[in-house]
């Protein structure tokens, strides 16, 4: 019987776990159709180690919200009770064997308390998880048979040992225990319970003709769910549990939202972007197995918020798909490539350009999936290769061509704005100013935004910061361009500003503009400009803080909005609120959405060019979230912002107005302070 025993349990786990191991093996063959990826992954080895064990062991980005609670229990349940069931594996050969037999009775002891303990949590997880999914229905949680199955198999799991556990204590006569298998049914509380279900007592050797067969039918059950996981998890929605721990390790570290460069000079490339799944890199394709179904990234996307074609989520499952589907036929079946390109293709083009590369996606993504690349990648296809753009974006780039920004006014007037307020231009100096004060298109152009670049300019001056600007010297960063896929174009902008910066010596940059303030200090380095940049909310920060300028009291009700090239991309929630703290009377109503989780105003990615042709337009669904808070105007830091939420007001005939935060400083400034000196960053 024993030797019975023994081959039917060889079988199961040879054939099962033979079976997976080949499914596996061609899920990372079709990884690997993706191209290398230039970075090695693998550099800072202390820092994705220490990811990793915040991320996947302690699950940091999945408990931010209430489901992710749930997800925690049960994965360290499944990795506490891995213990037993590979003891049950070994017991199918080595009837009595017990941990404990090698490690002793206390650790052992503890270890069964641990696997009781979280068995029961699980359990308990799972009925609620069942209940928020299937009842209560969220709805960023997509429904699906796929989560039933697998909730059903971890609850087999579990009333299986419980059940299995049960019947084994049950099943000992009476001092059969502790001294002979290294086990006291004591530390098996929840199993020792159990037992009273299934037998008249834990020690009823009465019941011994049923409960033994007992035993080995819910043990085999056991087993078969196990081997059974084995061969679902890389077929349905948990292939995460293979994907997501390399993932995470093989995350971008770089500074968050800088995206990636493309060889413009490679001559030997027959298209520019991602067309087809070859022009992706391994990565990328990995991040499509790591995917959670969490639904997190569609929940705060703006474009799916607002009835776009855009869904970040199944952006990656269509690319799953894709990668399964060409794997199969061209790689594995050795068949025809008549595939759709990617972009265009199975990914339509108005998904792609729906995408305002906010990073909501990103940022909340418990597995650090990489959307906005993948998209942007597939963006330079359509661009660069297919010359695929809306008449808006077309001559959004021929204004940048000719003009240096996007307004297609002539760049011989950046400088206006600065008429009559004594402030230098670069090019008049005879060494390098301390600061360069780099204003952007929108600042120098922009009449409204002209307003903040004055209030920004006053509080420096009164500050006695030693600061001077480009004028006509300046260009468009590119970050439009770049954003919405020509990356060539962006090149020859932030190529032509890095000989300027360099060539004037600017060590130090100030900027209103978070688009301008991320792309030269997170992607100019790439083109060989290295400079300290900083955003004006970080200064004003500063200069309240030090006490180098003074403002008045004026009590009044203002909420905030983040924008997403300060926030997200460059986790700075603090400065504004610390500035706004610092403005007596002032108080702040935060919105519904805020910080991590705040709504783009549907500017970028080169949106603030482009019409919105479906849904809801951003701009007015953010700017419902800032008027029910109730505040009397709502702060931005951000000229696209500006536009687009007094755009919004218009549309609503609100009463609240929307003010940069550097106007708040302003309209109340003290113009003259002793203190003033000469380093708003020390």
């Amino acid at each position: 019987m024993e030797i019975l025993k023994s081959v039917v349990v060889f079988l199961m786990l040879a054939a099962g776990f033979g079976l997976a191991g080949h499914t596996v093996f061609w899920l990372l063959r079709y990884i690997a159709i993706g191209r290398t990826d230039d970075r090695t992954r693998i550099d800072e080895l202390s820092d994705r180690v220490f990811g990793f064990f915040k991320y996947v062991l302690g699950q940091a980005r999945v408990i931010r919200e209430f489901g992710g609670l749930l997800h925690f229990f049960i994965f360290w349940g499944f990795l506490v009770l891995q213990a037993e069931t590979i003891e049950y594996f070994i017991r199918g050969f080595v009837d009595d064997f017990r941990f404990g037999q090698l490690i002793g009775h206390n650790p052992y002891h503890m270890l069964l308390l641990l696997q009781d303990v979280f068995g029961l949590l699980v359990l308990i997880a799972i009925v609620i998880a069942a209940v928020r999914r299937f009842v209560i229905k969220p709805d960023h949680v997509p429904q699906s048979m796929d989560a039933a199955v697998i909730l059903a198999l971890i609850g087999g799991l579990m009333l299986t040992k419980f059940l299995a556990h049960g019947a084994e204590i049950a099943y000992l006569p009476a001092g059969f225990g502790e001294g002979e298998l290294g086990w006291d049914a004591t530390f098996t509380p929840i199993a020792l319970a159990t037992s009273y279900l299934v037998a008249s007592g834990p020690e009823s050797a009465l019941d011994s003709t049923w409960l033994g067969p007992f035993y080995g039918v819910n043990y085999f059950a056991h087993i078969a769910i196990v081997v059974f996981f084995a061969n679902y998890i890389p077929r349905g929605k948990h292939l995460h549990l293979i994907g997501a721990m390399p993932n995470v390790f093989f995350r971008k570290l770089e500074p968050g939202g800088s995206l990636y460069p493309i060889d413009l000079e490679d001559e030997d490339a027959e298209s520019f972007g991602a067309g087809t799944l070859e022009d992706l890199t391994w990565k990328q394709l990995l991040d499509t197995y790591a995917c959670t179904e969490c639904g997190r990234c569609e929940h705060y996307c703006p474009a799916f918020n607002t009835g776009k074609e855009l869904n970040p989520m199944m952006i990656i499952h269509k690319l799953k798909d894709h990668i399964k589907d060409k794997g199969i036929k061209v790689y594995r079946e050795k068949g025809e490539d008549d595939f759709p390109t990617l972009a265009g293709g199975v990914i339509s083009a108005e998904e792609l350009m729906a995408c305002t590369t906010c990073g909501a996606c990103v940022s909340n993504c418990p597995v650090f999936i990489e959307h906005v690349d993948t998209i942007v990648d597939m963006r330079r296809y359509l661009i660069l290769t297919e010359g695929e753009m809306d008449p808006e974006v077309s001559r959004t780039f021929r204004n940048i061509e000719n003009s240096s920004n996007p307004w297609g006014v002539s760049n011989s007037t950046r400088g206006d704005w600065a008429e009559g307020l004594d402030i230098p231009l670069v090019s008049e100096l005879d060494a390098p100013p301390e600061y360069l004060f780099f204003v952007g298109c929108a600042g120098s152009f922009d009449d409204r935004a002209k307003k903040v670049t004055i209030a920004t300019a006053r509080i420096l001056k009164a500050a006695g910061v030693n600061f001077a600007i480009l004028g006509p010297e300046e260009a468009c960063t590119g970050d439009p361009a770049r954003r919405i896929g020509n990356e060539y174009l962006y090149y020859m902008q932030a190529s032509q500003n890095v000989e300027t910066l360099n060539g004037h010596g600017i060590t130090k940059i100030i900027t209103t503009c978070p688009h301008c303030f991320h792309t030269v200090g997170k992607e100019y380095p790439q083109l060989g400009g290295n400079y300290e940049v900083l955003h004006h909310t970080k200064v004003l920060n500063d200069l309240l803080r030090e006490k180098r300028v003074q403002v008045r009291s004026k009590p009044q009700k203002v909420t905030y909005h983040d924008s997403c090239y300060i926030g997200r991309w460059n986790d700075d929630y603090s400065n504004p609120r610390e500035t706004l703290a610092q403005l007596p009377g002032t108080s702040v109503t935060e919105m519904s959405w805020n910080k991590r989780q705040g709504l783009c105003c549907g500017a970028g990615g080169g949106r603030f060019w482009m019409e919105e042709h479906h849904g809801k337009r951003v701009n007015v669904h953010r700017t419902d979230m800032a008027l029910e808070t109730g505040a009397e105007r709502v702060v931005v830091n951000c000229p696209f912002c500006m536009t687009m939420l007094t755009d919004g007001l218009g549309h609503r005939d609100a009463t609240m107005d929307a003010i940069d935060l550097a106007e708040l400083v302003a309209e109340n400034l003290v113009e003259s302070s002793p203190d003033a000196a000469t380093d708003p960053a020390e």
